[in-house]
């Protein structure tokens, strides 16, 4: 006959079942003690409960980290909550984390009360820390998505901004090849002038059109990210627009805690796994002091060091990325200078061809000069602002402390 053993409460069905599939011929003495033995492992008592570890003194999560809504840009604030709610990615990551929830509450309950004590462990520090290291990966996925939109938006700017001035020296050399004509009916110059300047036109004219497939398909990939139709989109951002000069904010002190959601996620699952293994908290406090002792675990020295050295790649990048973001500065002043001076020798290349005292040729290099200064700019502008988006994320702005409790949502996802 099979042995059905169930666990309810202590001292009831489960010692009457196990006292009852004991074979007669046992002695009486020994039948006697195995319900005095059961009675004392079931007795109430503290289970062996191991409290929340902790690898790093603990680092509180921004309040409001959403950088783009002080960036000066209401268009890309708009844009970048449009991309937020419309990824997909993000609506899934709520729904499995508010799965997890469900998963770790049922898995407490049954284990709470006297059969936790009889099981002698408590698995809520483990599931603790596994269920934060999902929170912070949500909201470190939320910081990169809106990064890429972020991105998204300044290519888009970008190539709208060397579109209009490919446009503008489009119809510049037209009007250059007009009065090339008008010079040749004259007999002031040969016809060489006018093909020239025709020549050059149809080369800006292929310019603009490739410009302009470019800002097209940045333009489509920006709504589809942003889930906006691809008129609406081309309507908000309008005839043109400057390239937003975003604030960097101030540095971080170089020991100041990071915020990095990526860091604090890696944190976690490091927590929950020496959890797992039921290391404690006085265990890591001396591997912290000693790394290399002899005492320390393998398991638990390849965390600190993993954590450790993250963290230290990461405040590298941090100083790496200010520093290219202060080059920036040198550079556009002196493109603005080599600007300047290329527009200031246009005007008088072209007031000298009109007059007849300067040749076509002069004429076509200071305006392909102007204008390669003139797209220099707008890329640079362009780089400089994509490079203060990635500081942001590298410095751990784009989460805030709402963001590990996401909303729910409705999304199907695998």
């Amino acid at each position: 006959m099979r042995n059905h053993a169930v666990i309810s409460r202590a001292g009831g069905p489960l010692v009457l079942a196990l006292a009852g599939a004991l074979p007669r011929s046992l002695p009486r003495a020994l039948a006697a003690t195995v319900p005095l033995a059961l009675a004392a492992c079931a007795t109430p008592q503290a289970p062996e409960v191991h409290a929340s570890l902790s690898l790093a003194p603990p680092v509180e999560a921004p309040t409001d980290g959403d950088w783009w809504k002080s960036a000066g840009d209401p268009l890309l604030a708009n844009l970048v909550e449009r991309g937020l709610a419309a990824d997909g990615d993000l609506a899934c990551r709520a729904a499995r984390l508010h799965q997890q929830e469900e998963s770790d509450a049922a898995a407490s309950r049954r284990l709470a009360g006297k059969v936790r004590a009889l099981v002698g462990k408590d698995e809520a520090p483990e599931r603790d820390a596994a269920r934060s290291a999902w929170a912070y990966a949500y909201a470190q996925a939320r910081a990169d998505r809106a990064s890429e939109v972020a991105q998204a938006y300044v290519q888009v700017r970008r190539l709208q901004q060397i579109l209009v001035l490919r446009t503008e020296r489009l119809d510049q050399f037209r009007d250059n090849a007009v009065i090339a004509e008008f010079r040749r009916q004259a007999g002031l110059v040969t016809a060489i002038d006018g093909g020239l300047g025709n020549s050059m036109a149809g080369v800006v004219d292929a310019d603009v059109a490739s410009t302009r497939a470019r800002f097209d398909a940045a333009r489509a990939a920006l709504a589809a990210m942003t889930g906006m139709d691809g008129d609406a989109l081309l309507t908000a951002l309008g005839e043109s627009a400057e390239i937003p000069a975003f604030p960097p904010g101030t540095a971080p002190a170089p020991d100041a805690p990071l915020h990095r959601a990526d860091l604090m996620a890696l944190r976690s699952r490091l927590e929950s796994s020496l959890a797992h293994e039921k290391v404690t908290q006085e265990q890591l406090d001396a591997a912290r002091a000693d790394p290399d002792g002899a005492a320390v675990p393998p398991s638990l020295r390849e965390a600190i060091r993993k954590l450790d050295k993250t963290q230290a790649d990461a405040r590298a990048e941090m100083v790496s990325a200010r520093q290219a973001l202060a080059a920036f500065g040198p550079r556009e002043a002196a493109l603005a200078d080599a600007a300047a001076q290329a527009k200031r020798a246009v005007t008088d290349a072209r007031a000298a061809y009109r007059a007849g005292f300067g040749d076509f040729a002069t004429l076509y290099v200071t305006e392909a000069a102007a204008l390669a200064a003139e797209e220099a700019r707008v890329s640079l502008h362009a780089d400089r602002a994509a490079a203060v988006i990635r500081l942001h994320r590298l410095e751990g702005a784009g989460w805030s402390a709402a963001d590990l409790e996401p909303p729910e949502g409705g999304a199907a996802c695998d």
